[in-house]
């Protein structure tokens, strides 16, 4: 927002960083007037956080960008839009989904721009891969890319909750299993010292499988193709920067983006509607026994009750290539209910 207020004056800005406040300060008395009347600061101000600014940017990667992201949905006001890319409406959490989410907002006006760096080939990247094919023989200066413009509804869960239900042996059980086959996935990819990057916890495979039952259930109630949504997760066991919340926004460059059928879904009683029934629909596939017993994956997938007639979802609306999913973290199972964290919306619908 800070670049974007700016404009042109961007650049020269940061090109002066010896007399950068005395720049800003003359520029203060005249183009710049209204810029920090609508930004609400000094020069002196101005200054300061252009400085925070480019020191984040000189660390910036994925994760950092991730957890800024999260900062803004969770700070808890309202961002009014104007001309601007982004508008958030922090929304009342309904009554009765208090037990599991502390935060609803919805993004009524949302930009994404997404680069292509590279390519991998048969399996899908992971992360911090280092023998992803490069777009050109030579240095490219320049990276081709889209903008997506578009609507989303963020949700957080409740970490009360959440730590509970972490705490329980059954859901660290399941996300150890499928820990071990992606350590032993990435030892064969990368050598027998390699040690993956992060670890596969309860918490991540909880919000990443409630993320695509809750796209399946918004395709229904919206009308957007299986296509149009796309998730963002959210998921850090960190205890300087935890987070456990899911963005599901619009991800097509079409109209479908701007409908406003999305983020209208935010509101506190459609969203309980929406929910309860994304829930339910998880409580019984139709591959069922099979699936719910583990018996529809691979026994090294990445997944465990998890199949095309219950969670999994497009590969470009999935983040993780369809990977790490558990129908049981959201529903349990026929032997053990409480393994799933919404197991008292789901009841006893395995068959």
């Amino acid at each position: 927002r800070l670049q974007e207020a700016l404009g042109v004056h961007w650049e020269p800005i940061v090109d002066t960083p010896e007399e950068r406040l005395t720049y800003v300060t003359l520029l203060a008395k005249s183009v710049l007037a209204p810029v920090l009347k609508e930004l609400e600061m000094d020069a002196a101000q101005l200054t300061a956080e252009i400085e925070r600014r480019l020191g984040a940017q000189a660390v910036i990667n994925t994760d950092n960008l991730r957890i800024e992201e999260y900062r803004q949905f969770t700070g808890g006001t309202y961002v009014q839009g104007l001309d601007r890319e982004f508008e958030i409406r922090p929304q009342q959490v309904p009554d009765t989904l208090k037990p599991w989410f502390s935060r609803l907002v919805k993004a009524t006006r949302l930009r994404e721009v997404r680069a292509m760096t590279g390519f991998t080939r048969i399996q899908p990247p992971g992360d911090g891969q280092t023998n992803i094919a490069q777009l050109s023989i030579t240095p490219l200066d320049w990276l081709p890319a889209i903008e997506v413009r578009g609507e989303g509804i963020f949700i957080e869960f409740d970490r009360t909750g959440l730590s509970r239900w972490e705490s329980l042996e059954g859901p660290k059980l399941r996300a150890a299993r499928i820990n071990d086959r992606w350590a032993a996935e990435w030892k064969e990819r990368n050598g027998p010292t390699a040690r993956p990057l992060r670890t596969i916890t309860p918490r991540f495979l909880l919000v990443h499988t409630f993320a695509h039952a809750l796209m399946r259930q918004l395709t229904l109630d919206c009308g957007y193709s299986s296509t149009a949504l796309r998730e963002r997760l959210y998921v850090s066991d960190d205890t300087a920067n935890p987070m456990a919340g899911v963005l599901i926004y619009t991800a097509t460059t079409d109209d479908d983006g701007t409908l406003g059928g999305l983020q209208r879904q935010g509101d506190p009683k459609l969203i309980d509607r929406t929910i309860r029934a994304a829930i339910h629909a998880q409580a019984w596939c139709s591959s069922d026994p099979l699936c719910i017993e583990d018996m529809m994956t691979p026994e090294d997938g990445l997944s465990l009750a998890a199949c095309h007639s219950c969670v999994l979802s497009p590969e470009t609306s999935c983040e993780e290539f369809n990977r790490f999913l558990d129908r049981a973290m959201l529903v349990g199972t026929p032997g053990d209910p409480d393994i799933g964290f919404f197991h008292a919306i789901a009841g006893h619908g395995h068959s």
